[in-house]
Order: structure tokens, then sequence, then C-alpha cells
């Protein structure tokens, strides 16, 4: 790599390293914003993962459009894995249930070490079927493997790393709800990297994809805000009043909006066929995703959302910086 192309890790570097080295002043505030920044970025090798078993698995010419990028992001879970690491080291800063004392299965469970440990074999055993997709030891196996380990894992971390921040709400949907933000976001990275860089590249086909995602996601936090709503129980409600006052109450709707309305333009053959609007829509789809992982974080902190979500964009930059540099070093590689 020449020095041009170590540049954007240089600066993604010293973004990570300056969030970092906040939190040894306002540990609080500084990995509120690197848990969002993490929870967004962490989607992308993630959800690609999955997406690399589904086509090792169900026909069509969808597979020639998505199987390379998605092959090509799956390094970058060992940048993920790294990033939680800060958060392995200190849960006590954001997680209240790190200090309590409760008793039975849930005292175990949510506790430091265990906690520690889920995060870990999480990482190892996406590492592990990463490998052995790539390889192709065998393909249509290790591919049913890795969607039935890996979507229920996935689930646990999600309450771990996202719903446990407010331990007194329980939501049986928000793993899912958390797997369709992944998979949209791989999809805005993804599909608009492959349609521009390849014009044989099945526009169409792959826009259609990238229409289910979003489709499933709306479907999916419907249902995650309607079950809440419908129970009324005090946790849940709280949950959402926190994300329905002030500033956040805009964030909720510029969410929304960013969301349904390319859901809602991807319905019109035209648009799903041509390359340019796919790649001018990728940014906005993106950005929702960014405004929704924020909503689901920055609210539970206690105080100082307003730096916290300073340093998360930092954070953000700075990982976003590092996913860049790492997809583009395996094109080259390839």
């Amino acid at each position: 790599m020449t020095a041009r192309r170590y540049f954007p890790a240089v600066c993604g570097l010293l973004l990570c390293g300056a969030v970092l080295a906040y939190a040894a002043v306002e540990p609080a505030v500084a990995l509120g914003g690197w848990l969002a920044a993490f929870a967004f970025w962490s989607g992308l090798p993630i959800a690609a993962l999955i997406l690399l078993a589904m086509t090792r698995l169900i026909p069509g010419v969808w597979r020639q459009g998505l199987a390379p990028g998605a092959e090509a992001a799956l390094p970058l879970l060992a940048l993920a894995a790294l990033a939680l690491l800060p958060l392995l080291i200190a849960p006590r800063v954001l997680y209240p249930w790190a200090d309590e004392v409760m008793a039975g299965f849930r005292g175990w469970y949510l506790s430091s070490w265990p906690f520690r440990l889920r995060g870990v074999l999480f990482f190892a055993l996406a590492g592990l079927l990463a490998w052995g997709l790539v390889r192709r030891r065998p393909a249509v196996p290790m591919a049913i493997l890795t969607l039935i380990l890996l979507v229920p894992f996935q689930d646990l971390v999600a309450t771990d790393w996202l719903m446990s921040l407010d331990p007194d709400f329980h939501s049986s949907g928000f793993g899912l709800y958390i797997l369709s933000i992944q998979m949209v976001t791989a999809l805005a990275v993804l599909i608009p990297l492959r349609v521009m860089a390849d014009k044989t590249a099945p526009a169409g086909v792959l826009a259609g994809v990238w229409l289910t995602a979003l489709m499933l996601w709306a479907y999916l936090a419907f249902m995650h805000y309607f079950i809440n709503w419908s129970t009324d129980l005090a946790p849940g409600v709280r949950w959402y009043q926190r994300r329905g006052e002030g500033a956040w109450a805009v964030v909720e709707y510029a969410v929304a909006m960013l969301g349904l309305l390319p859901l809602f333009l991807l319905f019109f053959p035209p648009i799903r066929r041509s390359r340019l609007a796919l790649a001018r829509m990728a940014p906005f789809v993106l950005l929702g995703k960014v405004l929704e992982t924020a909503w689901l974080v920055l609210p539970d902190l206690p105080r100082d959302q307003g730096p916290a979500g300073v340093a998360g964009v930092l954070a953000l930059l700075g990982m976003g910086l590092l996913s860049w540099v790492g997809l583009r070093w395996r094109e080259v590689r390839a």
C-alpha cells in the first residue's frame, strides 16, 4: 500500500484513539459514544457473514452480486472484535447491572465475566464460521451451520450490548430487530459498491433484495413498538418515553423517513434498475441507520448525551475509515 492508502487508516486510528483517550477523563460519556459506533459498524461484517451463508444456500443471480462483497467484508470481524474490547474491559461504566447483586440465573447472566465470555465466544464462533464459508468446507453444511448458530447467538449479544443498558426492559423481538438494522446497513454498503464497480451486476435483483430487507426492518421495528405498546408495561413505556422526548422525537421521525422513503422508491422498477439511483440512495439509508443506532443507545445514558453523541461521531468516523481501508485492502489482495 502507498502512503496515500495509509492515510485513511492513520486518521481512523487517531480518531478512535482520541475517543479512547477521552474515556480516561469521562468514561461513561466516551464509551457511550463508542458503543453506538461499535453497534453500527459491527453490523456490517456480522450481516455480511449471514448474507454469505445465504448465497451458499439460495440459488439465483443475486449470488454473483452479493457474495464477493460479503466475502470481502468478513475480515472486518477482527476489527469489530477489537472495537468490543473497551466495553469488555469496563462493563461497569455503561451497564447498571454490573454493580448490582441479583439472585438466581439472572444474577449470574448479568454479571461481568459471563458478559465478557459471551462477547469473546461470539466473535470466535463468527471467525471460525467465516473461515469455513470462505474455504467452502463443505459449502452447504457450513452455510446451514452458520445460520443455525450465528442468528440465535447474535440475539444474545444484541441483548448484552444494547438491550441490557436498561436491565428492566425486555423484548423477545429485540435481537431480530437489531439484525434487520444490520442487514439493511450491510446491503447499503455492499450493493452500491458492487453495482458501481461491476456494470454486469444484476442491479434490479440486488435492489429487490435491499427492498426486502427494508420491508423486514419496517415490520420488525413496528412490531417491536406494537408489542410493547399493547402490553403497556412500565419498563417498555419508559424505554419508549426516553426516545420520544425532546430532540430524540425529531431523530425518531428522521429514522422513519430515511428508512421508509427509500423503501417506497425501490418499488419503482426504473429506480431499482438504476445503478446511479442506488448509489445516491445509500448514504441516506446509512444515515438513517446511524441515527437509529444512536436512538437505541444514547437515551439510556444517565447524563451528557450531547458529548456522548460527539464522541460517537468521532468513533463512527474512525471505525468507518478503518472499515473502508479493510474493504479496499481486501480488493487489492483479490
